[in-house]
Parts: structure tokens; sequence; C-alpha cells
């Protein structure tokens, strides 16, 4: 009997994370794989037997393929972590386990690799020794690439050809996120998550759409199915569009736009300092494209993130050096900042109740002088390409401040560079606005990190789409917390920068320009909406209003009008 055919198209409402707008087929991806146990006849044994060993020959083709990539871009030593994931597939007791049973319990061979895999990660997660417990983590990874060549669940190239996609999933890490990007990436649907994770702020830097708080879609959707994302106004996302709806999609796409003029300087001759915030080194090209010449946060964790093992001196010295190259104004680049969302797969972290608020950012590399030494070394190296500034994230007592002076003199005295590149901190907690007399001492420059300031002033996680409509930067409030960070830090003779994501949004922009910021940084594809909004503003009018505005609580309807 013919499959009936869906006739209308499920119209979804969610969270926008990023702007833009796309029409691909979609490719669901789980996490876990779920594998259904399924008797196997007598005379079909055999045929289960070649598909394992079909499977096993495929799954040491991509490990050997890995382990040549590793020793390209990093060496031997990091091409030897592949050579665990080979002995497991070697090892003289996997195979054998997984054929006696599939003889003995007559089941499809998924099945018994699922169990068996589970088994060994379990009896190894509980070792003590914590190098082979970390060796749960291989088990884990071989095992699911072993299942995935059995289920013929290779990825989405494998699954829907080499074409744009659409990737939908109930979660991501900011880390897969940057391993699907490597193929034809061009949108992202969540069920969870919300507009300020790292996430949204990864697929706005690499130009694609993409909306959070879905609900359900990763159950309902299926691979292959067509999805369209425009997010240009309001959040629109369609599950299996229909004709009608895919051909006036097209034809919005047509309509030419009024010609914009775009300047970095106010109505009233006020120069505004703009910059990107980057992430990979292949978002360079985008600067280029942007008229863009200083880079105002490079977040050197995801060098780390998509690395096997931690990443060479030399190696993170390239990099750095590009990003430097490609900023003649200024390159701002911050410490490794991970934990919380951004884990490492080979520095296993402690489970956390509260991951945001826990062992994390510049918490875990002042802990870690193996990890933030190198990479001192290799950013005040590529310093001396250009003008550079090395920034510190999440800085919360005086106690850390003294830290990182001890550390990075220490790195300096080493290295006698031709030229130190200044230091400074994000302002990411509240606690930091009021030390602003003691950071004074060791630097004068701060970046504030919206994204992070705001979850933890009022105490929401910027990941729950439950609490979206909380996580509102022109709240009242927050604005005038700000406005006296910035008041104060100003007095004190501190530079203050913006990196978060209220400075991509126009009003929230306007805002901030109004209480006297001066250097902004956004990701590449808000530089335009921002300096098209330039020359029709007057800043002077701006701070001259701010603090009447602020007292009445009308900011954001009042600077709205000046965008509409």
């Amino acid at each position: 009997m013919p499959e009936k055919v869906q006739k209308q198209s499920v119209v979804l409402t969610g969270i926008i994370g990023s702007s833009g707008t796309c029409l691909a087929r979609s490719y669901v991806f789980r996490k876990r794989i779920e594998v259904k146990r399924e008797p196997v006849a007598e005379d079909q044994i055999g045929h289960e037997l070649e598909r394992f060993e079909a499977a096993i020959r495929m799954t040491a083709a991509d490990i050997h393929e890995f382990r040549r990539r590793a020793e390209e871009r990093h060496g031997e030593k990091y091409a030897a972590i592949f050579d665990s994931h080979l002995l497991m597939l070697e090892d003289p007791q996997f195979k054998p386990q997984i054929v006696a049973r599939l003889k003995k319990e007559k089941v499809n061979v998924e099945s018994i690799v699922r169990d068996t895999v589970d088994q060994l990660q379990s009896i190894f997660g509980a070792i003590e020794d914590p190098y082979l417990r970390e060796r749960a983590i291989d088990i884990k990874d071989v095992g699911d690439r072993l299942l995935r060549h059995l289920m013929g669940l290779e990825g989405p190239a494998a699954e829907i050809g080499n074409e744009p996609y659409v990737l939908v999933a109930q979660e991501v890490t900011p880390s897969e996120i940057l391993d699907f990007a490597r193929g034809e990436l061009m949108g992202v649907c969540l069920d969870t998550g919300g507009a300020t994770s790292h996430v949204a702020i990864l697929a706005g830097a690499l130009g694609i759409p993409s909306v959070f708080g879905l609900a359900n879609l990763s159950l309902v959707a299926r691979t292959g199915d067509m999805i369209l994302i425009d997010t240009r106004r309001e959040c629109r996302v369609l599950l299996k569009p229909e004709e009608a709806e895919i051909k006036a999609f097209k034809a919005s796409l047509k309509q030419k736009s009024t010609a914009v003029s775009l300047s970095d300087t106010t109505a009233d001759g006020f120069r505004v300092q703009i910059g990107a915030n980057v992430a990979r080194t292949e978002e360079l090209a985008l600067l280029k494209k942007h008229d863009i010449k200083r880079i105002g946060l490079f977040r050197s964790e995801f060098v780390f993130m998509e690395s096997m093992d931690l990443p060479s001196e030399k190696f993170q010295c390239d990099v750095y050096s590009k990003v430097v190259k490609a900023a003649p104004e200024m390159a701002v680049l911050r410490s490794i900042d991970i934990g919380s969302d951004k884990p490492l797969r080979y520095v296993p972290l402690a489970r956390e109740e509260n991951p945001a608020m826990g062992f994390r950012s510049v918490r875990f590399s002042l802990a870690r002088p193996d990890i933030l030494v190198p990479q001192l070394r290799a950013m005040i190296k590529a310093a001396q390409h250009g003008n550079c500034r090395i920034i510190f994230p999440m800085v919360s007592v005086p106690a850390e401040l003294a830290a990182i002076a001890d550390i990075y003199k220490k790195v300096v005295d080493e290295l006698k560079p031709e030229k130190v590149p200044e230091w400074g901190i994000m302002l990411e907690v509240p606690s930091a606005v009021f030390m602003l007399d003691e950071i004074s001492r060791y630097t004068r420059y701060i970046s504030l990190g919206t994204n992070d300031l705001l979850q933890f002033f009022y105490a929401i996680d910027r990941t729950n789409e439950k609490l979206a409509g909380l996580a509102d930067h022109m709240c009242p409030a927050f604005l005038r917390f700000l406005n006296t960070c910035v008041k104060d830090a100003q007095r004190l003779g501190i530079k203050v920068g913006v990196c978060g994501e209220m400075a991509a949004d126009p009003a929230g922009f306007l805002a901030l320009l109004a209480m006297g910021v001066e250097e902004f940084s956004m990701r590449p594809a808000a530089v335009e909406p921002i300096k098209a909004i330039l020359p029709k503003v007057r800043r002077g009018d701006l701070i001259a209003q701010i603090d009447t505005l602020l007292q009445q609580g009308t900011v954001a309807q009042t600077l709205k009008t000046l965008i509409a």
C-alpha cells in the first residue's frame, strides 16, 4: 500500500539564534545510536558475519585515515592516540566474543556490538587508574563508528550525498558543529538551546541561520526531509514545505534591496572601532568580504576543540599568526575558554552540577600552566606580526589578576619579545564590575562579554530555551548595570570593548554607543547592518539622552525607533 503523502507543511516556531535563509534537506543527528534487537534466521548468520567483517574493515580504514591526518597536523605523538583505537578492533577477545554470541543468540549483529561496547565502556569507566578509565571514551568512539557502518549511518555525506543540508538534532556541542561545518552545512535546527549559546554564536560566525527550542523536531523529522529556514525578520521554519511556499521563498530572495550607505563613522563624525568575532581561520576570508580590519575576539579554544590532543606550541603560533596578520588594525586573542558547554575530548573534567559557574575559563587555565604557558608563548610570538592584545576570560576575583600578571611576566621575561602585547580581561562576571579599582592596577583594557554577563546577572542558563524570554540585554536593569560599569571604567582610565552578542543587535549596539563604548566586536555577518545604521545617528545626541532614558526605562523603545 502506498505511503500517505503529507499535503501540508509543518510550521514551527522557535528561538532565532542567527539570521539568514536556507532551503535544504535535513540530516537528523542522534547522539546515542539506538539499536533494536531482532532475531536472525539460521541461514542468515553467515550474512551477519559478512556485514560485521565489512564494518570492521571500514572502521579500521577510518581510524588509519584519522591517524594520517593527526600525524600531518600535529606529529607522531598525537597520531599515536589512534593506535589504541586500532588495538580495540584487533583485540583477541573482541571479535571472537561477538562472533560466538551471534552464533549462540541468533540476533542481529549490531545489537550484540551495542551490548559488548556498553559492557566494555562500563568496565573501563569503573577502573580507578585514570589513564585506563579514560579509555572508556575511546571504546565508545570506536563502538559508535562500528555501529554507524553496520547501520549505514555514516554522517550527512553518506546519507544525503555531498549536497547542502540542515542539521536537525536534540542538542549538539560546539565541537560537533565544527565537525558538521566541514560539509555543506546550511542551517541548524535544535530541539533545545538558546540564542546566546555557543552553538548559536558559531552558527552566526559561519553565516548560517540557526533556530533553537523547536521542541521535538528531531523526533518528527527524518533525514532527507526538506526544511525551509528564514530568520531574517522573524522565526520561520517549515518542515516539508509545499511547492507554493518554496516558490514564494525563492522569489523573496530575488528581490533587490535598496542600496544602503555603509560606514564606521557616525553622522557627527565619530569613527567607531568595529571588529569581528572569529573562532576558526576559515572565517578570515569573511573579513575581506565585509571590509573588516579588526578582530575583537579570537576564540582560541576552538583550536583545542578541533584537535585530537593538545595542539603544539608551533601549531598554535601558526594559527595565531594568521589571525594577527588578517587584522592590520588590531587582533584580540583570548586565552583558552573551555568548560561548561565547551569540553575537550582529551582533558576529562569532573561532572559538575552547575558547569557554567564551575571549573572553566581562567579558573581552568590557571590550574593548568602546562596548557596556558605554551599558549601564551605562541600568542606573544604571533603578536610580533602586527597589533595584538591578549585577554583572559571570566576573571572574577582579584587573586586571579595577580596570578595572570605573574605568569604573563614570566613568559615575557623568558621570550624577551621585541613587542610585548597588552593584556586585558573579559568582564563576564558581575563581581568584576565591583573590582575595577583592582583591575586598573594590572590592566587598562576590559572586554564586556555580554552573553555570560547577562546569564550571571539574571541567574539564567543561556542554553535553556525555557528561559529565553528572560535573556534580554535591553532590560532596563541590565542596561543600568552596564552603564555603571562603563562609566566607572572610563573614570579609571580603562578602555572598554564589547564582544558579546549584544554588539550585533542594532538596539543593543546603539545603547552601548550611547554609554560611551568605542570598540565593538561581533560576528562578521552583523558588521554591515551595523555600518548601515551609523551614518544615520549622532553619537553626541545619544550620549546626551542616555541617562534620562535609563532613568525612565525607555532605552529600548527610543532606540528601536531610530532603526525602524
